[in-house]
Formats: structure tokens, sequence, C-alpha cells
């Protein structure tokens, strides 16, 4: 199945856009996803762990399952603060 995935912050410097579209296995899970990623874009291999993911708004684990038109994204993690 297709699917398309929004790309925040050091995830769209990756992939050189603010959303992609990859193929992940129909009833797939956003493990399925990451290693799909891992594959396209051997630079989130090593990072992977470090992302998180939503599937429609909200963080997901690596168990959750993805569904085709579910609302999907990766958010790196977020360094900074106030100092």
């Amino acid at each position: 199945m297709r699917v398309r995935i929004k790309c925040f912050a050091w995830a769209r410097e990756v992939t050189g856009e603010d959303e992609i579209e990859l193929d992940i296995p129909e009833g797939g899970t956003v493990k399925e996803l990451r290693e799909s990623l891992g594959e396209k874009f051997p630079s989130f291999a090593q990072k992977m762990e470090s992302i998180a993911v939503s599937v429609n708004q909200e963080f997901a684990g690596d168990s959750h399952s993805v569904s085709a038109g579910d609302e999907l994204a990766l958010i790196p993690p977020i360094s900074g603060g106030v100092r």
C-alpha cells in the first residue's frame, strides 16, 4: 500500500521534500514504515530510533497499524531551549 508521510526538521532535509510517498505492506505497522524509510533513505537508518512517528496526529509505537489514508508524520527530536 502506498502512504504519504509529512517530513519535519532534518527529516525534510534528508528527503528533500515536505511530504513523501512510500510503499509498505498492506496492513503494515510503524515498524515496517521505519524499515522502508531506512531502505529508501539510508541516512534514516542510523537515527531511526530517535524519530517519532505520528499516525493521525498521535504518536505511535512500532506495533501500531498503518492504514491507507492515515495522516503520517516523521518528527525528529527537537533540541534547544531557553538559556
